[in-house]
């Protein structure tokens, strides 16, 4: 097979994206066209949601199919090598759910305490459109379809073509972080998936299996969809030392399960 040149890599390293936003305007067209109903009219945003993750799945499936065959063969890009043992025990299970929670919700209790939020307010949109939808909709699209289709498309093909590419897991974890804090599209939430877009890659870097961050994605949305269900913190918010203290705690729990994978 012929080598490809960097530039060659890297433009393939962004070719899923490219798909990924023409694909995310042509399908909820195609799928008002064959339903009939808006899919912005309320209660049904996150059920069109669903569904046009799942149609998305299969493309990226086969594609991240192909480069691991790819891989697995030495075709393309040997330091890219995702053979080798896979952590699938109950402990990495655990800790890589455990660790995704504790970090995505140690970082959006800081968050909480700057003034990113007041300055770019533009997260509390996105969180009001989806609390008007149903919870079991809520729970389809965010945390089963839309875990599954991201962690295909962020963990299995771009950070696997920007390693490949880069030659290098570190740079390739933090640059796919990158671009998974802008793919949310607004400043607090950025900040917010690129730390946990960091601890998703470093545990496929570890695990050598999507299955790990998906599991670990779908932990985290789950988490977040629930204290927003719930709100479960709302009162601690009015005692700032507890407040604190819970934040460092999760932040420090988290950093515990990312050495974990990180000594993998």
């Amino acid at each position: 097979m012929e080598v490809l040149r960097p530039g060659d890599k890297i433009g393939r390293a962004a070719f899923p994206i490219f798909l990924y936003w023409i694909l995310s305007m042509a399908f909820p067209m195609l799928l008002t066209a064959v339903s009939g109903v808006g899919f912005l009219e309320p209660g049904r945003k996150m059920w069109f949601l669903t569904a046009e993750n799942f149609l998305m799945l299969p493309v990226f499936w086969l594609l991240y199919r192909r480069d691991r065959n790819a891989y697995k063969r030495g075709d393309e890009g040997k330091g890219n090598d995702l053979g080798g043992r896979s952590l699938r025990g109950w402990k990495d299970l655990v800790l890589a759910a455990v660790g995704a929670v504790c970090i995505s919700r140690g970082v959006n209790y800081f968050l909480a305490l700057t003034f990113l939020p007041q300055v770019f307010p533009g997260y509390r949109e996105v969180s009001e459109g989806i609390s008007q939808c149903g919870f079991l909709s809520r729970m389809a699209a965010v945390v089963v379809s839309a875990p599954l289709l991201e962690e295909v498309l962020m963990r299995g093909l771009v950070y696997g073509r920007l390693k490949e590419a880069l030659g290098e897991p570190r740079k390739a974890i933090v640059i796919s972080g990158l671009i998974f804090g802008m793919f949310h599209g607004n400043v607090v939430q950025g900040i917010y998936a690129f730390a946990v877009g960091l601890f998703f890659a470093q545990v496929y870097e570890a695990g050598k299996t999507l299955f790990l961050p998906v599991l670990a994605h779908m932990a985290v949305n789950a988490v977040s969809l629930l204290e927003a269900q719930t709100g479960w913190m709302q009162g601690l918010g009015r005692l700032p030392v507890a407040y604190n203290l819970v934040t460092a705690a999760f932040l420090a729990a988290g950093m515990l399960c990312w050495r974990y994978f990180a000594r993998k």
